[in-house]
């Protein structure tokens, strides 16, 4: 029987992002290739401002002392019969015209699903997304690093799941290996990076050192919280990507 192994870690921070603010995290993490998506998108989303053309009716009623210019037909064409059957002169049906209109539209914050553009990924659908951090001798993902990110007004959290599929039962050392060796330094980059934009000029957020938890889970249930030194590995693999970036 096989079993899925899971090592989830989250890092809490002491400070949030408005709506606003997730617009222009949203630009400041794609300029260093990391995107967010929602459950169903299955492309790579485009970051480029889009200008849409939108084409409305005006409906005139042109009078002997003016115009009026309504957004309804049948608002128009009710004023003109109120005119009518007061003996004013007045068009019978209403002046249609074209107004051609455009509006820019800026890229939007699309879902807490984050990807790594730089390190080898899978986009599919629904919940398909995730870093492949290896692969197995057919060349499907063996280790499977999922990132999510959440941001409220006062908090945000960036979580990372690392999942190895056995088909039998593994010794501690060799889950640790998969769960621990292998993800902890894409971990600690993508990590790097987020924290190298918030602490930017751009946001400016407070440099305090972020709240991490761990724990390592099974499909039997079984659960057991992180050795202080797995945590330890995550901000070494964070502070060596950030020096490596300086």
């Amino acid at each position: 029987m096989s079993q899925r192994h899971k090592r989830t870690v989250e890092i809490s921070y002491p400070f949030g992002f408005g709506s606003m603010e997730k617009e222009l995290l949203n630009l400041e993490l794609f300029k260093h290739n990391i995107i967010n998506l929602d459950n169903w998108d299955t492309d790579i989303p485009s970051f480029e401002s889009t200008t849409v053309e939108s084409t409305d009716k005006k409906y005139t009623v042109v009078m002997y002392n003016g115009e009026l210019v309504f957004n309804y037909r049948s608002d128009a064409q009710a004023v003109i019969d109120q005119l009518v059957a007061q003996g004013i002169e007045v068009n019978e049906e209403p002046d249609v015209s074209e107004v051609v209109s455009e509006t820019v539209i800026e890229p939007q914050w699309r879902g807490s699903t984050i990807l790594y553009l730089d390190a080898p990924y899978h986009l599919g659908s629904y919940s398909q997304k995730f870093q492949i951090v290896s692969e197995n001798d057919v060349g499907e993902a063996n280790v499977k690093l999922f990132v999510d990110f959440t941001a409220y007004s006062y908090t945000s959290k960036l979580t990372f799941t690392a999942e190895w599929t056995t088909e039998r039962v593994q010794k501690a050392d060799v889950i640790e290996q998969h769960l621990v060796d292998l993800p902890t330094p894409m971990m600690g980059k993508i990590q790097s990076i987020f924290e190298s934009v918030f602490y930017s000029e751009m946001f400016d957020k407070p440099r305090e050192e972020p709240i991490i938890s761990c724990n390592f889970d099974v499909v039997s249930k079984h659960s057991s919280e992180c050795k202080p030194s797995v945590i330890e590995m995550l901000r070494e693999a964070r502070d060596k990507a950030s020096s490596e970036e300086e």
